[in-house]
């Protein structure tokens, strides 16, 4: 049986900075994160966890369920506010801080897509998603370097619901990583160019 532990990977604490804050992380595990709304029963593959040993956690944001490996990196921003700016331009401008920074390193082909969506011709290389509370707006990316698909695709069942460019692709025919659309990235220079648009 899966057990749920509690969400503790290094983003939680932005929850509590009461500033504007921006962190880049590599996770160090495998981990596999359970939207707000999602179940276990239906939204991941029992299986592939107990054999991976990856952690299973519950994000208090929505969207659905990601996988978090040592070959990707997480995005997380914070905006603290009485005067909260609309969400669907939070969500853009959050992206986009990540789509420039990997332009600078000749990053081609870039897109948003869905809702919030990264998109390399038409394959996804991040998901965001976001929580909004009285006073600040949470926004969390995860960006797909050098990860497998089919690896990303063993821990997860296909989502009750999918943007409509999705086309009922399966996992690993839908998301791709940088590495395999031909990129190598210097990771230090890209957290440095997100970091610093704050």
């Amino acid at each position: 049986m899966i057990k749920l532990s509690p969400y503790n990977i290094p983003d939680k604490n932005l929850f509590e900075s009461r500033k504007n804050s921006i962190l880049v992380w590599q996770p160090d595990a495998v981990y596999v994160i359970l939207g707000q709304r999602d179940k276990i029963k239906d939204a991941v593959l029992e299986e592939a966890i107990l054999k991976e040993k990856a952690l299973v956690m519950q994000r208090p944001s929505g969207g659905h369920s990601v996988v978090l490996t040592p070959k990707t990196i997480v995005v997380s921003m914070v905006i603290y506010s009485d005067m909260l700016r609309e969400i669907k331009q939070f969500f853009r401008d959050c992206n986009m801080k990540i789509i420039t920074a990997l332009q600078k390193q000749g990053v081609e082909n870039l897109d948003i897509k869905g809702i919030s969506d990264i998109v390399i011709k038409d394959r996804k290389i991040a998901g965001s998603s976001m929580y909004r509370a009285k006073d600040f707006l949470f926004f969390h990316a995860v960006l797909n370097i050098s990860e497998k698909p089919e690896y990303i695709s063993k821990f997860l069942k296909h989502p009750k619901t999918e943007p409509d460019y999705r086309q009922n692709r399966k996992h690993y025919e839908f998301i791709t990583s940088v590495l395999e659309q031909g990129y190598k990235l210097d990771l230090e220079k890209l957290k440095i160019d997100i970091e610093k648009t704050n």
